[in-house]
């Protein structure tokens, strides 16, 4: 009997944390025999390991290439990370909208969250705070993980299956993907709204992140399919390993999937052969103030695993490893610059 035939597939979210974790440990510089020798272990153990494992090697061109003493250990997983809106604000602020249901006062908030979304990204029933993350199971049986600084609103009808992203990005994997909920909750579509458009999801695992000017989407399996928000505007059909970014005039061209898109859910922020430039403006993203690199030193390619709970921590590997310096005017604002 073949034995992976009886093995029960593995959990995705489970299985992608641990994939993250060996690789960090691995390439962390720090690996002993005996790391090498429980990998080895672990990845016979299940084909749904080797899978994994292989996703992440093509994506990093193994690990065996990371150099040494890049990575940090990665973030565990942790309740304590998860955080929900104050209801009492919430409340107040719905019955300021509703006090504003006429009058100046509505359109000013109107063009402010047409702008922004700032207002709903208050009003959100999920968000998170700079540097948190948050995981929620929806009704139907789909998965949504909010990532730094984020808001949403989940909406489900007997229509459709709505989640309104005000701010920052999230991570969906549905319920059709997870295999998961009935044949007919699968048959209301799956959109994420954004003010740019919406992302139809096709039976899949896929990242959205709005920014101010566009929305930007990687399609890690299956398919989505992306409509701006102008009715004149073309849908275009995204397949797993492409990546797009639209406004709602209309989409920019097909692109190569962010290699490490959705790896943030891990708790590690995962490089390979990037610009330091680029991996500080990523962490900058998970720490309140001002975080920059220096132009000089934006060159330099880096590879490896950095913890998002702790972005001090992330730059003290970055300077120990590269010729850069952390010169900080305040606690808030900080530059990466030549040593």
């Amino acid at each position: 009997m073949n034995h992976s035939s009886v093995l029960a597939p593995r959990d995705e979210t489970a299985l992608r944390k641990e994939t993250v974790a060996w690789y960090v440990r691995l390439c962390s510089g720090a690996a002993t025999a005996a790391d090498h020798l429980a990998w080895q272990q672990w990845h016979a153990q299940h084909p749904d390991h080797q899978r994994a494992w292989q996703r992440i090697a093509s994506i990093s061109a193994t690990v065996q290439r990371v150099p040494p003493g890049i990575a940090v250990p990665t973030l565990r997983a942790s309740g304590q990370s998860r955080q929900r809106v104050d209801a009492g604000r919430r409340q107040l602020l719905r019955g300021l909208a509703l006090f504003a249901g006429t009058g100046s006062l509505a359109v000013v908030s109107y063009r402010m969250a047409e702008r922004h979304a700032l207002w709903h990204s208050w009003m959100a029933e999920y968000s998170t705070g700079v540097g948190r993350q948050r995981e929620l199971a929806l009704a139907d049986g789909s998965h949504m993980m909010l990532n730094t600084a984020s808001a949403a609103d989940v909406v489900f009808s007997e229509q459709q299956r709505l989640v309104r992203l005000w701010a920052g990005e999230v991570l969906i994997e549905t319920a059709r993907y997870r295999q998961l909920g009935s044949a007919q909750s699968s048959q209301r579509p799956f959109v994420v709204e954004t003010s740019h458009g919406r992302v139809r999801a096709l039976g899949t695992r896929f990242t959205v992140h709005r920014q101010a000017e566009q929305t930007v989407v990687n399609v890690l399996d299956d398919a989505v399919e992306v409509r701006p928000a102008d009715p004149a505007a073309n849908t275009v059909l995204l397949h797993a390993g492409q990546q797009i970014s639209f406004t709602r005039a209309g989409t920019g061209p097909l692109l190569p999937a962010d290699a490490m898109a959705g790896a943030w859910d891990s708790g590690s922020l995962v490089v390979s052969d990037q610009a330091l430039g680029a991996v500080v403006a990523q962490l900058a993203r998970y720490r309140h103030g001002h975080l920059e690199c220096d132009p000089a030193v934006a060159g330099i390619r880096v590879s490896g695993a950095f913890p998002l709970n702790d972005i001090d921590k992330a730059l003290a590997v970055i300077t120990k490893t590269f010729p850069v310096r952390v010169h900080s005017l305040t606690r808030f604002w900080v530059h990466v610059v030549p040593a």
